[in-house]
């Protein structure tokens, strides 16, 4: 036992020594240089886990180097139309990547991952439903157990939005994104704005994540508020989970999207806009505050339940005009298509086909393309609601889900799943506005920015997905 414990002390010690030595020797490499080194690496095992593992019916390995090409040519698009290229951070780039990809590896190939995630989609799941007991008890056994879409989502956001405000109200929530907050910022070396933010999107939406750091508004850098409005667009909020269930979308991978979009949605916004100033919040977590406002936890579940009436009603008016202006849309589309002889042409089938390369590099079967293409045309010009009630709509015969391959409709439920939308638009710039009105103009400038590589950070959480399937 002696013999052993100094051979091997007396093995370690020049093994520490050579360890020391090389890093030392790495550390004296210029920046760029190890930049280029880590990202060969990332590279090398993104292509070593994806291509060593097995084949199965529908997932060749043909079909993750689709993806895989498609994740490449998308990153090099941004890069070349970055604001300023010779400033982007690539440390976040490369640790959010390469964040984002082991969580893929473990929730599609790791039992106990896949068992985490089915595990919090069935815990989220079963909190909204308690909601069902309010609804009945107001309304009656026959239309609180409908499953009218209203009746199931409504009451389940007043539900949530009450709860997280009494989490708030007693600390849980300022802990949990604390911590988050402090996760992201040491990884990603993100300021302590942009990581309370991007923590929060997931739980509180892209509206009310701001709220946590509404008094640093006002000095936030502009790459700090692209990264902030990123995290929004590239995620939904806990609050309307339940609206995607009941129209039939695996919670599970609903939830597993949101958490592996936030980590890419700042790694792309630092190369969509990278930071060129000196953050006030560089370097150190951003506490967030605690409701100042409320007397006591009944006065906190009270402004919970308002606002989640408010956001029910703001969801509800969105869709009634949008749906009407979309069928709107393809009654002119189909009335003009006569003319030219292209039967049923609609805005979608348009749409469809201005995405059709970008969904094809995303891994989408070939057969799908076009299918997939459609629904995130309709989800950009529309939302996401829409278009998930469009995947698995059977109103009008078989849904679009049932004729897609168990690949390409993996890919489309994540690929949908962010508030990156033309209406998300308008609900950031009013919601950051409100908040800061001296820096309306930069919040409009940055907007489009934004929903654009929030909505591309969603899609490339679906691309690696297919590609570890």
């Amino acid at each position: 036992m002696l013999f052993a414990f100094t051979g091997t002390a007396f093995v370690s010690r020049p093994t520490s020594f050579a360890f020391k030595k090389a890093m030392h020797q790495v550390l004296r490499l210029p920046q760029s240089a190890r930049y280029i080194a880590s990202v060969i690496i990332l590279l090398a095992i993104v292509l070593a886990v994806s291509l060593g593992l097995p084949e199965s019916s529908g997932n060749k390995r043909i079909n993750r180097m689709q993806s895989f090409l498609g994740i490449i040519f998308i990153l090099a698009l941004l890069v070349l139309t970055s604001k300023n290229r010779s400033q982007i951070q690539w440390r976040t780039v490369i640790v959010g990547f390469l964040l984002q990809f082991c969580l893929g590896c473990v929730v599609v190939k790791t039992k106990w991952g896949t068992d985490f995630f089915t595990w919090l989609a069935t815990i989220a799941s079963s909190l909204l439903e308690f909601a069902r007991y309010g609804t009945k008890f107001l309304f009656g056994d026959d239309v609180g157990g409908s499953a009218i879409f209203a009746v199931s989502v409504f009451p389940a956001i007043i539900f949530f939005s009450a709860f997280i405000q009494m989490t708030t109200y007693l600390g849980g929530a300022q802990w949990l994104l604390r911590n988050l907050g402090w996760l992201f910022l040491k990884m990603l070396n993100t300021s302590g704005v942009e990581s309370i933010v991007a923590a929060a999107s997931p739980f509180f939406g892209q509206s009310e994540n701001v709220l946590l750091v509404k008094d640093y508004l006002e000095h936030m850098t502009k790459s700090e508020i692209h990264a902030c409005m990123t995290a929004g667009f590239a995620t939904i909020s806990g609050s309307t989970l339940q609206g995607y269930i009941v129209l039939g979308v695996n919670a599970a991978n609903i939830i597993t999207a949101c958490i592996m979009s936030i980590p890419c949605s700042l790694a792309l916004s630092k190369i969509r806009y990278p930071e060129t100033e000196v953050p006030l919040t560089r370097g150190k977590i951003v506490e967030p505050p605690r409701c100042t406002s409320e007397v006591n936890i009944i006065h906190a579940i009270s402004s919970g339940a308002a606002l989640g009436m408010n956001l029910s009603l703001l969801i509800a008016a969105n869709l009634i005009a949008i749906i009407a202006l979309v069928n709107l849309a393809d009654f002119f589309f189909t009335w003009f298509g006569q003319f030219i002889a292209i039967n049923n042409l609609t805005l979608e089938l348009i749409l469809g086909y201005i995405l059709y390369p970008y969904t094809w590099l995303l891994g989408v079967s070939n057969k799908d393309v076009l299918l997939v293409s459609q629904l995130l045309g309709l989800k950009f010009v529309a939302n996401e609601f829409v278009a998930y009630q469009r995947l698995t709509d059977e109103s009008k015969g078989p849904s679009i889900s049932s004729q897609l391959t168990d690949r390409s409709r993996v890919i489309a439920e994540f690929a949908l799943c962010g508030f990156g939308n033309l209406g998300g638009i308008a609900q950031q710039i009013g919601a950051f506005g409100a908040l800061a009105p001296s820096r309306k103009a930069d919040f409009s400038q940055l907007a489009l920015s934004a929903c654009i590589t929030g909505s591309i950070a969603t899609t490339i959480t679906a691309a690696i997905i297919s590609m570890v399937m």
